[in-house]
């Protein structure tokens, strides 16, 4: 493509030589002819265009010798830029032989099953969407149209998975909810007879397990993306557009609102609901409602700027420790009569 043909794809302000030809997305550090660099910083252009980058991506204001794209947001000139001139995925085309196909099973056109993988009695697969090998689908599932199953993934009896949706390999849809009722004797196990469905422009990461409730439905609003080794418990309903960072966990009956965001490692108790468009920060544990819009962070999760101070406050308490022993003695006479101790 060309620099002109790029800067109407990004919707961005051509400097330079538009004519340009632009073959592939590298970083500044890997540059070379040919290539196109997304840089924020001078340090950035300057080893790009050191390497012989043919053009940049920039924001406004930051300088560039070599002919450049001024954009307002980076990362999504870099999305852009990798669909247009990135490595395309090979998936599999076709139905290979060694695939297991159910013969009351429905595949709709173009749909494309690697080897070994298997489609249960009932289940449906929409058109175009493409199973790897070893992908499973049970008995009486739907996966939409235009959809990507990765190797070893699972969409369990039942689960419903709606259109353009990813999941990634070794991920689980459909295992059993985590119900007991303890006993002196045993564990009495209560059925998951629910469901878990799935909506439309969902991604799920690798590893990744979304539990099916016991009665009525786990819940993955449309637009939610999961990311890897993530535990999703019965009964959670996660709203639209919610962003879920690896290793969450989300306790049963819990409800995430639209556009929710969840860093890595948090901890979210059971029956909690976290407000629309609130922001959990890394490795909180949340045991309360969060209301919409906030920010928290912490153990357990509150308002971002008190747990700040706390931790702030939490590091002089060797230093008071000293003083409030330093006190006791002076009050007990023991500082005059022994002299010296601590400072």
């Amino acid at each position: 493509m060309t620099l002109e043909e790029l800067a109407r794809a990004l919707g961005g302000r051509l400097e330079g030589d538009g004519g340009v030809e632009v073959l592939r997305v590298a970083s500044p550090e890997s540059a070379g002819p040919g290539a196109v660099c997304v840089c924020t910083s001078p340090q950035a252009v300057r080893a790009a265009t050191q390497r012989g980058a043919a053009a940049v991506v920039v924001p406004e204001g930051l300088p560039s010798p070599a002919p450049a794209i001024r954009v307002r947001d980076g990362r999504l000139a870099l999305a852009v830029l990798l669909e247009l001139l990135g490595p395309k995925p090979h998936h599999p085309r076709g139905v290979h032989p060694a695939a297991v196909i159910h013969p009351a099973a429905r595949l709709g056109p173009e749909v494309a099953v690697g080897a070994f993988a298997v489609v249960e009695e009932g289940a449906t697969v929409g058109a175009r969407s493409v199973l790897y090998p070893f992908a499973y689908v049970g008995p009486y599932a739907s996966v939409g149209e235009d959809c990507v199953v990765y190797p070893h993934a699972v969409v369990g009896e039942r689960v419903r998975v709606g259109n353009r949706v990813v999941l990634h390999a070794g991920c689980v849809l459909g295992s059993d909810g985590f119900g007991f009722v303890p006993g002196p004797q045993a564990h009495r196990k209560i059925p998951q007879v629910g469901t878990v469905v799935v909506e439309d422009d969902v991604e799920i990461g690798a590893g990744t397990t979304v539990d099916r409730a016991t009665l009525d439905a786990t819940w993955i609003g449309a637009g939610t993306k999961i990311d890897n080794l993530v535990q999703v418990a019965h009964n959670v309903q996660i709203g639209r557009r919610c962003l879920v960072a690896a290793q969450c966990g989300i306790a049963g009956s819990a409800v995430l609102e639209d556009g929710v965001v969840l860093a890595g490692q948090v901890g979210v108790a059971d029956h909690v609901r976290i407000g629309a468009g609130a922001v959990v920060l890394a490795q909180s544990g949340v045991t309360k409602d969060v209301p919409p819009g906030a920010t928290v962070y912490g153990h357990p999760a509150q308002p971002r700027h008190d747990e700040l101070r706390e931790q702030a406050a939490r590091r002089q308490l060797p230093r008071l420790l000293q003083r409030v022993r330093r006190l006791e003695r002076l009050l007990t006479g023991e500082e005059g009569a022994g002299g010296g101790g601590e400072a």
